[in-house]
This record gives C-alpha cells, structure tokens and sequence, in this order.
C-alpha cells in the first residue's frame, strides 16, 4: 500500500485564538486544497479516506470531484482533541453539505461524536486502530490518500514507525502538507513532501 498523509488546508480554526473545533476552510485553505489535487494529478489513487470534519473534507474535495473517487468518511481520523465533547454533523448533514461523501461508520441520528478529553495515550491507541483498518482494508498495492489534521497524523506515523505515545520525535507539518508511505515486503519507506508540485508523470 502507498498512504498518501495529508494535513487539511489552513481552516478558519487555524486563524483564531479561541477553542473551535471544526470549522470551513480559508481562501488560503482552498487554494492549498487545489495545489494537492494538482500534485496528485497521475498518481494512480484508488481510495480517498477522510476525517469527518470539514476541513479534512474541503482539502479532499478537489481530488475527489478530479478522481471521480468518493470521499471515504472514518469517524476516528478527527484531529486529537485534549477539550471537551464535540458533536459534529449527521450523516444527512454531512451528505447534503459535501455530495463526495461516503460515510462508512455508524453515526448516531444526531451526528458523530467525539468525547473529547484525550490524552498522548488515548490518540496512540486510536493511531494503531486506524492503520490496523487501513492494512485490513488495503492489502495489496491500493494507493490512498488519507486527509486529516497534524495531531491526529503526527500519532500515525509514530505507530507506522513502531514508536509509542512517550515518543518526542515531531514532524513537520504546514497546512496542505504530505507525508508518502509506501508499505512494502521490505518495510516502511516514509517520505516528506512539503508545498506541493506535480510529483507523477502523466
């Protein structure tokens, strides 16, 4: 499998001072929204993978309207979140906001749920369920581009490295960033990509 791990574009979250924990994308966001769907261009995907807050959702749109792809919604992709409870949209919301969408977990009638309040060991948890799903889900040579948020990413590749949640290894990670991980007989080989250009040929 080849992961494509991409932090959502600059949100209007990522602009202000106070607590939101879900918000639009910025015109800067969707210009950076459009740069990874041009880099991406050639490179073959077979799934889109998406957290469901909409930031993650708006970055993967312009991929997914090139693609043809349906944004695959997992509720357990949300950013890490050491605040309290959140409730997001339900599936109709969801649905009648984003049309790409293809929410693949059960939500509650009043929309998804996160309890909020998680600590390093509680996201690393979450981090080894979701990459158990995605070597479940894709076990041969899938390519997939996962769109969600730097806390919940920088937990993905420590369990994708073998590092636990006591880890101090950071990674670096602007808004609309990638990191490439190709999972192959040999290992892992875990690739950068900062401001995005055409990475494959047509």
């Amino acid at each position: 499998m080849d992961l494509f791990l991409i932090r959502h574009g600059q949100s209007i979250g990522n602009t202000v001072s106070y607590d939101m924990a879900d918000g639009e994308l910025t015109e800067l966001g969707r210009s950076q929204a459009e740069k990874v769907r041009a880099g991406m261009e050639g490179a073959g995907l077979t799934h889109i993978v998406s957290s469901p807050l909409m930031r993650a959702i708006e970055t993967a749109q312009p991929l997914a309207r090139t693609t043809g792809l349906p944004i695959r919604v997992w509720i357990e992709t949300f950013e890490v979140r050491g605040k309290g409870e959140y409730r997001g949209p339900s599936e109709q919301e969801l649905k009648r906001m984003y049309p790409e969408v293809d929410l693949e977990d059960e939500v509650e009638p009043e929309g998804w749920y996160c309890a909020g309040n998680e600590d390093e060991a509680m996201g690393h948890d979450r981090a080894l369920r979701i990459l158990e799903r995605l070597r479940r889900e894709f076990p041969g040579d899938e390519r997939v581009a996962l769109f969600s948020h730097s806390g919940f990413n920088r937990r993905l590749l420590c369990a994708a490295l073998g590092l636990d949640h006591r880890s101090d290894v950071r990674f670096l990670q602007s808004n609309g960033t990638m990191y490439w991980l190709h999972f192959g007989e040999q290992g892992l080989d875990l690739r950068y990509i900062g401001d995005f250009q055409p990475l494959f040929s047509k």
